[in-house]
């Protein structure tokens, strides 16, 4: 009976005990899972800072200094890591990731990849690297980058200049400023500055200040150029200044400057050249009581003397003076090339004959000189119409005694320069004793002899008992009166004068002399006689508009 029990219970029993280790089983199995873990990445290092390093360039403008770190990947957990991806965070930083060593990092191993930075700039730069992998806990783990480049960084500003539009003969400065914004010395190799063909800009570099290139600008340093603007013309004009350097990010700067001129206008002068040379001859002549030995050999050569002026081609005044208030004597104020030989005579010696009495400066002929030429430039003056605005000035003095004037000859010779625009217009010579010893009763005309060295004048030995042929090379060295020198009506803007001769430019052989507001010829190029002279210029505007 026992045993059917037995049989009887036993598959219940049976029953029993399968649902018991089932649900045992079912329990268990969920503890085997729990027991076998899960993975669980770590990196070393947690941040990778490269510091700074500095920005390198080869020929080909590629950039060639990279520093390289190594990251592991450990697999701290119990079950293998999947790594999924790795990337970067911002594609634009100069950091680049490498390939993982294996994408299956087993438990309480470790992979690597490599993160490498090239900097192309002094700038602090940042980034992350993103891990993508099956840690449940840390699906996607970040590894912040940080580097900073060292370079120099050049900064010209402005980088677009516009002066707008000027008036021909107005002009304009603008300064070009040049900095290091980077943090490394900046190296300026080269200023180049072009201007398209036009004359209306110019550069200075400032190469008295900063000396001769290469220049260097410390980190935060500057310095400044200037660009000037002064258009001749009414074109736009266009210019451009490339600065070079040892930025490896942009090696070249070009910056752009754009201008234009307006004419507020022009004028036009017209001169005629005379045909016939043009002088004014003055002679101071001693009558002092010494002088009676040889005024007749002296009168005698001053006929010689105007018949050879008669016979010239020259558009002449002689007079002579002998009297302190420098007024010349006789009917007729000066011989010109319309008196006949004898009439001619008849006046010189007129004229140098003696008035009421000797006077306190007979033996002082450049202050006989400075009278007449007092009286000769004066309104009203005893002696006007003597002198001729576009004659040369030719200064004789005659004297058988020293120049006794109370002025040292310089002085004089500056004073009856500044008559004329042009000083060479003025010449001075003498009629006197020989320098430096005299001769038979005269003694050496000394302080004029000085004064005849200074302008290029003749000296002539009042000893000689015929100086005809002395007085005539006076005469031709007087003939040299042909206009040299045309000044202005109005005040030119200096770069737009025209010159023209007889309807032809000229752009040689004359000055612009600003003292003077005139146009002088050089010896060489002066104007033929009969020549029609033209010179055009623009006039200036308000440059304060």
């Amino acid at each position: 009976m026992s045993r059917r029990f037995l049989l009887l219970a036993f598959p219940g029993m049976l029953a029993m005990a399968c649902n018991e280790y089932e649900l045992v089983n079912d329990q268990q199995g969920q503890i085997d899972i729990d027991d076998h873990g899960e993975p669980d990445i770590a990196v070393d290092p947690t941040e990778v800072n490269f510091a700074q390093v500095e920005v390198k360039i080869n020929d080909q403008n590629e950039y060639i200094n990279s520093v390289t770190q190594i990251v592991n990947v450990t697999n701290e957990g119990d079950v293998d890591l999947h790594i999924d991806s790795i990337y970067l965070s911002d594609l634009s930083t100069p950091f680049e990731v490498g390939a993982i060593s294996s994408v299956l990092v087993t438990s309480g191993n470790s992979a690597q990849f490599s993160v490498t930075f090239t900097p192309q700039t002094a700038v602090e730069s940042s980034a992350e690297v993103l891990i993508e992998s099956d840690d449940p806990d840390e699906p996607t783990l970040s590894v912040p980058l940080l580097g900073e480049g060292i370079a120099p960084i050049i900064d010209v500003t402005p980088a677009e200049y516009d002066f707008g539009t000027l008036y021909i003969g107005c002009e304009g400065l603008q300064p070009i400023t040049i900095t290091n914004v980077g943090n490394a010395d900046l190296i300026i190799d080269s200023l180049d500055y072009s201007t398209a063909s036009t004359t209306d800009f110019t550069f200075d570099d400032e190469a008295e200040g900063m000396g001769a290139l290469p220049w260097t600008l410390g980190a935060g340093e500057s310095t400044e150029v200037f660009v000037n603007y002064a258009p001749f013309d009414e074109y736009p004009d266009v210019a451009y200044l490339a600065v070079e350097s040892n930025d490896p990010y942009t090696p070249q700067v070009t910056i752009k400057q754009d201008g234009n001129g307006e004419l507020y206008g022009t004028n036009l002068d017209a001169y005629q050249q005379p045909l016939q040379g043009m002088t004014d001859i003055i002679l101071a002549v001693d009558r002092s009581c010494s002088m009676d030995d040889n005024i007749t050999n002296v009168q005698d050569n001053f006929d010689i003397f105007v018949s050879q002026m008669a016979s010239l081609d020259t558009d002449f005044h002689i007079a002579a003076t002998v009297e302190d208030n420098g007024c010349v004597n006789g009917a007729d104020l000066y011989i010109d090339n319309t008196f006949s030989e004898s009439d001619a005579q008849a006046a010189i010696t007129a004229q140098i004959n003696l008035g009421a009495s000797y006077g306190s400066n007979t033996e002082r002929a450049f202050m006989l000189l400075e009278s007449a030429l007092a009286e000769a430039v004066t309104s009203g003056g005893c002696n006007e119409g003597l002198l001729r605005d576009d004659a040369g000035l030719n200064l004789v003095g005659v004297s058988d005694e020293p120049e006794q004037s109370v002025s040292d000859y310089s002085y004089y010779v500056s004073l009856f320069q500044s008559l004329k625009g042009d000083p060479e217009q003025v010449v001075m010579h003498a009629i006197g004793g020989d320098y430096p010893n005299g001769c038979a009763s005269a003694s050496a005309y000394t302080g004029f002899y000085e004064a005849t060295v200074a302008t290029g004048g003749l000296f002539l030995s009042i000893c000689a008992t015929d100086f005809g042929s002395h007085l005539q090379a006076l005469a031709e060295n007087a003939e040299v009166g042909e206009m040299r020198s045309y000044e202005l009506t109005e005040w030119p803007v200096p770069g737009t004068i025209a010159v023209k001769i007889d309807s032809v430019t000229t752009t040689v052989g004359w000055e612009y002399n600003t003292t003077d507001n005139s146009v002088d010829f050089d010896d060489a190029y002066i104007p033929e006689g009969g020549s029609t002279i033209e010179v055009e210029y623009a006039l200036y505007g308000d440059c304060n508009e």
